[in-house]
């Protein structure tokens, strides 16, 4: 398991500093289903979305927290991905992340976040 966390932008918000990442979904706000994933979520900008606390799974397994990519240049390769690979125009968005459950050189897990500006 990856104990250190990327370099990621940080902002402050309301007197609280949250890591940014960049969250891929379809052109209807869901989360992509990617690696068999049967739990699809529906996101809101500017709304926190969290798992249940009993859902939450520290660790690299896919199940247990939301992923987004640690960078614009990750998010867009996954958006090419799903447009070459499954036919599917995708969005990209600035996402405060919640707590980081997981990190890698490509992408973190975390137990919520919030949609905040979309990128092209």
């Amino acid at each position: 398991m990856s104990t250190k966390i990327p370099r990621l932008l940080t902002v402050n918000l309301e007197g609280k500093l949250y890591r940014v990442g960049y969250k891929v979904v379809t052109e209807d706000m869901k989360s992509l289903g990617l690696r068999k994933n049967p739990h699809i979520m529906t996101f809101n900008i500017a709304e926190w979305i969290f798992l249940p606390e009993n859902q939450v799974v520290p660790g690299n397994g896919d199940y247990g927290g939301i992923w987004l990519a640690i960078s614009l240049s990750n998010a867009r390769r996954l958006r090419e991905y799903m447009l070459c690979k499954h036919e599917r125009e995708t969005k990209i968005f600035e996402a405060l992340i919640d707590r980081v459950l997981y990190s890698n050189s490509y992408r973190v897990k975390t137990n919520g976040l919030m949609l905040v500006e979309e990128k092209r």
